[in-house]
This record gives C-alpha cells, structure tokens and sequence, in this order.
C-alpha cells in the first residue's frame, strides 16, 4: 500500500511509488502530477530512442531507462517497491489500421511477460492501463483481466474521450484501473464504461476553455505560419476530404501520428485567417478550380504545440531542439490524454 511519510507538526503525506511502463513522451508522468495525488515516480521504461530523449528532455531527475520490458524481472520490481504500475502498450496489434495479429504480434510479448511476473510482485497495489479502442474484443484484453483477476485484483474498464470533459478534440481510448483488496463501489467488470460515474465528478484538472481558441499558440510569425500551412498540392488533391475547424469550434478529429503525412483520417486543420467564409471559397475553387480561393483562407496543419496543449501537456513541456518536426508530430500521436488519465487516477486512488 501507499507509503505515509510524517512530516513535521504531525502532518502525513501520502507517497505513492508509481512504475512508469512504455513511458513514452511522458504523458502518464504528467496526468500523474496533475491528478496532484502525492505520486512519485521512481523507475520509467521504455524501448523507443527517439520517445527517450524528449522524455528525459523535460524529466532529467527521474530514473528512466530504455530498456526492454521484457528484461524487467518479479525480483528487480520488487526492489523498486512500487504501489502502481501506470502502462501505455503498443497498440498497433489492436488498431484498425493494423494487421489486427492480437496475441500472436510480436509486439504484444512485453506485455504478456509483465502478465507473467503480476502474480510476483508483492507491492504492486493499483494498476492503470490505456490503449486504443478495440483492446476492448482482443484475446490480449481477456488474458490482461484473467491475470488480475487471479492475483487478487477488481477492475474497471473504461472508453473514453477528451470531449466528455469539454476538451475539444476526439480522442477515444480504452482505460483499465484495477486495485486490490476492495471492489469499487461503481459499475462492475461485465460492462465497460463510457463515461466517468458520479463519484469522481468533483474531480478538478483545470481543464480549460470548451473552444479550440484557448489552445492555440498565440500571434504566430510570418514565418511559422508559413512553415505550418497546407501545401498548393495537397488542397489540390484532398480538399474534399479535409477536416477543416474554425477557431471557435468545440471539438477537433484526432491526431494520430500519420498527421501531415497522410490527409485523410489523420487530425483536423485548422482555417487560421477566421475573416475568409470558408463555405464560399470552397464553392468557388469547386466552380473553377483556382486554388487561390482556398488560399486565402490559409488553412494550415495544428502546431505540435498546439497538439500537445490538446493533450493535456502542460505549458513547460517542450521537445528538444534535435527532435525534427515530423518526429514531433508522430512521438504526439502515439500519446496519450493527461487530462482524461489524471480523472481516472484520482479516480483509482479515491
């Protein structure tokens, strides 16, 4: 269980030793400090380089390795006397844009290890889990709550999305919290929850304002506006299908990490000259073909800043210098909501 430290006067603080697992860009590190819970995270693992250095990049104080999971043993955690494990695993076995190889992708076996050494780990207390929808019907999913089931665990499965808090941008995603001991005293393990239940709605993560105004980067230069908008070939060929968003607008597609790679089903843009009617140069460029109706509108991709402010990525996150844009925008895409993950923490740890 949590460790209670005494401080002077009497007081307690509550320390909870979290193990940090596929840490990614750090976004689990970050929901865990916004959920503003006492957590501590003492160990961070993960595989991808490129993941490693922006994490190290805004936490260069925490312990974080790049390592393979699968080299984690019952032993090794158990000296590190976690209270939580906070995991993101790879998704594509379960995307479907993926092969859909579930249990037999080769990039399932770190987690089917970590399954292996649950039943071992003596202090591990709480677990909390995201991945992408359809984890929901995998064989990795039943063989996941098998295992806690088996060591003593109640879990809760979630599908949630950034909009149910008033966060404008889709960003649907599969969550499990589990804890041992005692059952939780909502839902059950047959249903999957779509919203969070009324026991955490008194919960503050000072999300901010219902537009996407309030998270875009203020006054861009001449020259970063340049570097962000959509090139004449691209409104040429995909401007039927272009997700479009005006700055008022209260939700946005999601951004995977394909965004400004691909056109289609990969994130939203946004028309960054809000004066132009939109509806009208798009009929006039149908009418005639002269890109310059869509010019005007200057309608550009979202700033990896922007993107991160979507997120939940607080304002002293950045990426380092040696990190290429198309890197930035693909380490964004395979993160995870701070906000959403910080609801379901505190949550958890009620």
């Amino acid at each position: 269980m949590p460790i209670v430290v005494f401080l002077h006067g009497g007081m307690e603080e509550t320390k909870i030793r979290v193990l940090e697992l596929y840490s990614g860009i750090g976004g689990m590190h970050y929901a865990a400090q916004l959920a503003n819970v006492g957590a501590e995270i003492i160990f961070s693992v993960d595989i991808n380089t490129s993941a490693n250095e922006v994490y190290r990049h805004n936490f260069d104080r925490t312990n974080q390795q790049a390592r393979n999971i699968e080299s984690l043993s019952a032993k090794e955690i158990n000296k590190l006397k976690p209270d939580i494990i906070m995991m993101s695993p790879p998704c594509q076995p379960f995307t479907r844009v993926g092969l859909k190889l579930d249990l037999e992708d080769t990039r399932c076996s770190s987690f089917l290890h970590l399954l292996d050494v649950l039943p071992h780990l003596e202090t591990v207390s709480f677990v909390l889990m995201e991945n992408v929808v359809g984890f929901e019907t995998s064989e990795m999913r039943n063989a996941f709550t098998e295992a806690l089931t088996s060591s003593g665990f109640y879990f809760r499965e979630f599908l949630l999305s950034p909009l149910s808090m008033q966060i404008p941008n889709s960003r649907n995603r599969y969550y499990l919290i589990a804890k041992k001991f005692t059952d939780f005293p909502f839902g059950s393990e047959t249903n999957i929850l779509t919203a969070l239940p009324c026991t955490g709605c008194d919960i503050d993560v000072s999300a901010q304002e219902t537009t996407l105004q309030s998270y875009l980067e203020k006054n861009l230069a001449d020259k970063d506006l340049a570097r962000y908008l959509l090139p004449d070939k691209t409104l040429m060929k995909y401007w039927r299908i272009l997700d479009v968003r005006q700055t008022s607008d209260t939700s946005s597609c999601c951004f995977t990490k394909a965004y400004t790679h691909y056109a289609e089903g990969t994130g939203s843009v946004l028309q960054h000259c809000s004066n132009e009617p939109f509806r009208t140069r798009f009929a006039e460029f149908e009418k005639d073909g002269d890109i310059a109706h869509l010019k005007t509108l200057q309608l550009r991709y979202f700033t990896p800043r922007e993107i991160a402010n979507l997120l939940g990525f607080p304002a002293q996150f950045s990426f380092p210098e040696t990190t290429s844009l198309r890197a930035r925008y693909r380490l964004l895409g395979n993160s995870l909501n701070v906000f959403v993950v910080s609801r379901l923490l505190k949550l958890l740890l009620e």
